[in-house]
């Protein structure tokens, strides 16, 4: 059993990186990926638990990057070399315009009465770069959400992305090509995916990425209901793509979702990572 879908306190999850890796071992999993929203920071030390564990590492991310108009994807990279210097090149590129942009953030927070600015969420910057997780910490910590899937749910997901802000889709497809990963489309039944589009259109935008390299959809994820995973699989099927899947897990922060099961009866076949990835190094 595996999951190629986890994410840390980097982002929004509530353990670790080694703490995750740790619970991975706990469960029983034979590989876990650390895909943190946009962010590489927790690879180094969940790699160091899964070495002390003995337990495979897939070294991933999850880029949020722009599709249309007001609208998001998420793309999984896995399986990438986070060192190599064409992948870092684009990530620090965008990440700096990014953190560079969020001053519109804090006005549109600061409208609604909340004193919050890059000085309050300085400290939760995990990685030297400003982003919207930082920003949610700090609401969490200043006691003006109880979590933080309401802090985004309540405030930052109100506030609309503005131009350069999210990584574009061709941008984000080459880092993880030149990383020497493979890229997924996850989730494409919810809103940050294909929801709202015809069927004509979806096949026409996974054609397009398709175009632009991407290589597969995350064909296990616990929300999908029957119609969803055949759906994906025609998809699969039709475009070729690689499979892959995960439980999305973020810990105490969706307390119904567990690493590995999601919510008890979803499993990932150990099978996939031999075609997706090899081992991490």
């Amino acid at each position: 059993m595996i999951d190629l879908h986890a994410h840390s306190s980097v982002s929004d999850g509530s353990l670790s990186p080694g703490e995750l890796v740790g619970l991975a071992k706990d469960t029983g999993l034979a590989a876990v990926a650390i895909t943190d929203h946009d962010s590489i920071f927790g690879i180094d030390g969940a790699r160091e638990e899964a070495e002390k564990r003995g337990i495979t590492l897939v070294r991933g991310i999850e880029f949020s990057a722009s599709y249309g108009k007001e609208r998001l994807i998420h793309i999984l990279g896995l399986g990438i070399d986070h060192r190599n210097e064409r992948f870092l090149e684009i990530y620090r590129e965008f990440r700096e315009t990014r953190a560079a942009l969020l001053d519109h953030v804090f006005r549109a927070l600061q409208g609604r009465g909340l004193p919050i600015g890059r000085e309050e969420a300085e400290p939760f910057v995990a990685d030297g770069f400003m982003d919207r997780q930082a920003i949610a910490k700090s609401l969490v910590a200043g006691g003006y959400a109880p979590g933080i899937p309401r802090a985004w749910i309540d405030f930052l997901d109100r506030i609309p992305y503005v131009p350069g802000e999210l990584i574009p889709p061709r941008a984000a497809l080459e880092a993880i090509r030149a990383a020497g990963g493979k890229s997924f489309l996850a989730h494409f039944h919810l809103p940050i995916g294909l929801r709202g589009y015809s069927e004509e259109e979806s096949r026409r935008r996974l054609g397009e990425l398709k175009e632009w390299g991407l290589d597969g959809m995350e064909y296990y994820y616990p929300s999908y209901s029957a119609e969803d995973r055949e759906r994906c699989g025609r998809y699969i099927e039709d475009f070729r793509f690689l499979r892959s899947g995960g439980t999305d897990f973020h810990g105490a922060n969706r307390p119904h979702i567990r690493l590995g099961i999601g919510e008890g009866d979803f499993s990932v076949p150990d099978g996939l990572l031999e075609k997706i990835t090899p081992p991490s190094s």
